[in-house]
């Protein structure tokens, strides 16, 4: 049965994501941000299969309006995408770039902000002002190939030298097809001549967590000797480690929800603003493996990722409270104890970083900037910004070019 396709909102939207928290999240923001616009017809798919199945069914949805988010790789259903000018969002940078080489103006790449990652790590580390030296995790099986990672390392290795600290390199964890004899033996070589206390930075969180079973097995201590920090905050991973894992938090959600403003935009017709977006880290889930105090607080960091995730909208301190499911006395004090800051300032923190994001780019009109952020008005928003800055949105942005 066709259907007279007269309103965006008929479109159907494929979200093509894997299992893991970074895709679960992104998909979480996708479909928030198609509810927000009215889309109907969402369809989550496991993996490129898949949709790809979807897709050749009968040929039920050539020539009608679609749009696809998330990983696609294979060249052939590409190019047919390409042909039929169909919007396409790419999660991952690499292969995005890739993939938006075939689909060209119909397309846009998201992916993480890895130096962001790594100097977030770094700048953690140094804050806490205990550790005579610093090293990179990788996964040898992931090494050649993922340019994440580097990025990561990277960025970590410069910026933890510039605060000081002496950095001891990065070792390669084995993790498939390994004996643990071989993997225990190598890790403990490799972090025997370091001088403690040691913090070491992880890939991501699977890599933190192996590196807490082998502190573990070894009997060295975490953290008084060795600090793991990884990436991605997965409670898969992180909640069952030998010890409580901390983790760089993403903003993936966000990304999503962003994915989902460019898709609404193409199927508009219009092009899409930009050919890449990426997502900075929000900050660090503290947990034991790198507090020596009982830090970590789920309440709070459950205020901090909702503040991270609705940065683009006007929330309340009560709205913060409510999502936490606590009271809004008792989650200020919590707040303000372990964060040494107000959850409004937080909050106004995350809206005007989102702010200065869009005002590098030098054509975007400040009111275009209002609207995107949440502000019911231009006036708001600049007494706000001169408030933090001391200037003007046209000064800083006279500053930076």
């Amino acid at each position: 049965m066709e259907c007279d396709w007269t309103d965006q909102r008929d479109a159907w939207i494929f979200v093509v994501a894997g299992e893991n928290e970074r895709d679960r999240r992104f998909t979480e923001g996708v479909l928030r941000g198609a509810r927000e616009r009215g889309f109907r017809r969402i369809m989550p798919v496991d993996y490129e299969d898949g949709f790809t199945a979807i897709y050749h069914d009968e040929g039920k949805f050539r020539g009608r309006p679609f749009a696809v988010l998330g990983h696609l790789r294979d060249q052939t259903l590409l190019r047919e995408l390409a042909r039929s000018k169909v919007p396409c969002v790419f999660f991952g940078k690499s292969e995005g770039e890739a993939a938006r080489r075939i689909v060209r103006e119909h397309s846009v790449v998201c992916g993480t902000d890895n130096a962001a990652i790594g100097r977030m790590a770094a700048d953690y580390f140094a804050g806490q002002r205990r550790y005579a030296s610093a090293a990179y995790l990788d996964l040898e099986s992931w090494s050649a190939n993922e340019w994440w990672s580097r990025e990561r390392r990277e960025a970590f290795a410069e910026a933890i030298h510039g605060h000081g600290v002496a950095y001891a390199g990065a070792h390669l964890l084995l993790d498939d097809d390994f004996s643990p004899e071989r993997m225990l033996s190598r890790f403990g070589a490799f972090v025997e001549g370091i001088p403690k206390p040691l913090a070491i930075f992880a890939c991501n969180d699977k890599a933190a967590h192996d590196a807490a079973l082998c502190c573990d097995v070894l009997g060295l201590k975490v953290p008084d000797d060795i600090a793991i920090l990884g990436v991605d905050n997965d409670p898969a991973f992180c909640e069952t480690a030998p010890v409580g894992l901390s983790s760089v938090a993403l903003e993936t959600t966000r990304l999503g929800h962003s994915a989902m403003t460019l898709v609404a935009q193409m199927l508009r017709g219009d092009r899409p603003e930009t050919t890449a977006v990426f997502c900075p880290p929000s900050h660090v889930v503290e947990r034991a493996s790198t507090s020596t105090t009982p830090l970590a607080d789920l309440f709070v960091g459950k205020a901090v990722d909702f503040i991270s995730a609705n940065a683009d909208r006007a929330v309340s301190v009560a709205d913060v409270a409510e999502a936490c499911g606590t009271s809004r006395r008792f989650l200020e004090r919590r707040f303000k104890a372990l964060t040494g800051r107000t959850i409004l300032d937080t909050i106004h923190a995350k809206r005007l970083a989102a702010v200065e994001a869009l005002l590098r780019k030098p054509d975007l009109p400040v009111k275009t900037i209002a609207i995107r952020t949440g502000f019911a008005d231009v006036s708001s928003l600049c007494a706000l910004f001169r408030r933090a800055h001391g200037c003007s949105m046209g000064e800083w942005r006279a500053k930076r070019r």
